[in-house]
């Protein structure tokens, strides 16, 4: 089946398949599909459904994403009313052999990005449909909520220049070891070090959060020796 639409003063007819029509239809559909679930993510929704008895409480969720882009998705939550945060060090000065060298300001933990909202169903699949997010940590059926307080905390700490390249203090740890997380969102979780960076002082981790394992590669200074 095909159908015709005229060109205007082009002259000709534009013949289109009807597979071709219901195609388009289906992704506009689709996408428009995907920003309604991403509103039920927004501050607005936050508001509207504080007084739903049967909808949970509002709190932060991490969202896990192509490292190289936290501030790619953040901005598109931010775009999308969501509120969303990427916690990052301060830009700042260091001396390598000789020199003075500017440090740009980077994300504390690569690959994540936390979002504040109503933990229901049509939020997390909003927030799984945009673009270069992985998973929701925890999954998103019952996502793992992050400690609000905790989250304060490491703002704050960041802000004050705890993870600095200037502020980084030399810590030994070994390939294998067991650690545990000290702030952020994953705050007293335990991990095992899978790779470590001394360069850029960051470290990788599996860890376990609630019997599903988890990479995190966030700074030297978030981690301890148990």
């Amino acid at each position: 089946m095909t159908m015709q639409f005229r060109r205007g003063d082009l002259g000709g007819v534009l013949v289109v398949s009807a597979e071709v029509w219901l195609k388009r239809n289906k992704v506009a559909g689709a996408n428009r599909l995907h920003i309604d679930h991403l509103n039920m993510a927004s501050r607005g929704a936050v508001i509207r459904l504080a007084g739903t008895p049967e909808v949970p409480k509002p709190g932060w969720f991490c969202l896990r994403v192509a490292t190289g882009r936290e501030m790619a998705v953040e901005k598109v939550l931010t775009a999308a009313d969501v509120e969303s945060l990427v916690v990052m060090t301060n830009e700042d000065k260091v001396v390598k052999r000789g020199r003075v060298c500017i440090v740009p300001p980077r994300p504390v933990i690569l690959g994540y990005v936390l979002v504040h909202c109503c933990p229901i169903a049509q939020a997390m699949m909003g927030l799984l449909h945009v673009k270069d997010v992985i998973d929701v940590v925890g999954g998103a059926i019952r996502p793992y909520r992050a400690d609000a307080d905790s989250i304060s905390r490491f703002k704050k700490m960041a802000a004050d220049g705890k993870y600095d390249a200037s502020a980084r203090k030399e810590r030994k740890f070994e390939l294998k070891e067991q650690v545990r997380i000290t702030d952020g969102p994953f705050a007293s979780f335990p991990g095992i070090v899978v790779s470590i960076d001394n360069e850029k002082g960051y470290v990788s981790l599996d860890v376990d959060i609630f019997g599903r394992p988890t990479p995190v590669q966030l700074m030297l200074d978030q981690i301890e020796k148990m």
